[in-house]
């Protein structure tokens, strides 16, 4: 089980790494493009900006919850300063983690109505009538996401303040 489990931990990984280089390749392509087209030839590419805006939604997302799975999320710190003690610090940092994480399920909490609501209405782009829970989609998946990375962020602090060997941070290390 335990084998499967860092399986999926890894596969999950992979995938996102995967996602955020395919994406951000074919972003660069698709403006590359539409920039010859439309300054050098004179001819736009009717609709790019709305796979662009698709493909970048997703990029985003993606990419804000790999920046959670790497704890390389924007923070501003200056509790080191005052909590010496590792324990007493990984405490604190506990703390402070479970306040993002609580933040992260009221955001996926948010998103999954804003979600549903792009399934029932069924709206389309305008040009490549690309379906729009698509684009929507993508900040309820990195919610989920950001969630559970932000969850095992917490679990390895708790365990840090309690002077035992943190888990994820161990198997994010042998998925990279």
């Amino acid at each position: 089980m335990k084998k499967l489990g860092l399986m999926v931990w890894n596969g999950l990984i992979h995938l996102q790494k995967i996602f955020m280089l395919v994406a951000g390749s074919i972003i660069t392509v698709l403006v590359f493009i539409e920039v010859v087209l439309r300054y050098v030839l004179g001819s736009p590419l009717f609709g790019v900006e709305e796979l662009i805006c698709l493909i970048a939604m997703w990029l985003y997302f993606i990419g804000a919850s790999y920046g959670a799975y790497e704890r390389s999320h924007i923070k501003a710190e200056l509790i080191h300063m005052w909590f010496k003690k590792s324990r007493t610090y990984a405490l604190v940092k506990a703390i402070s983690s479970l306040i993002t994480f609580i933040l992260s399920i009221i955001m996926t909490i948010w998103t999954y109505p804003y979600f549903i609501w792009g399934i029932t209405k069924g709206e389309t782009s305008q040009a490549l009538l690309i379906p729009m829970v698509l684009s929507q989609s993508a900040i309820f998946v990195g919610a989920i996401l950001m969630s559970l990375y932000f969850f095992t962020e917490l679990l390895d602090y708790i365990f840090q303040s309690l002077g035992k060997n943190t888990i994820f941070e161990q198997l994010s290390k042998k998925g990279d």
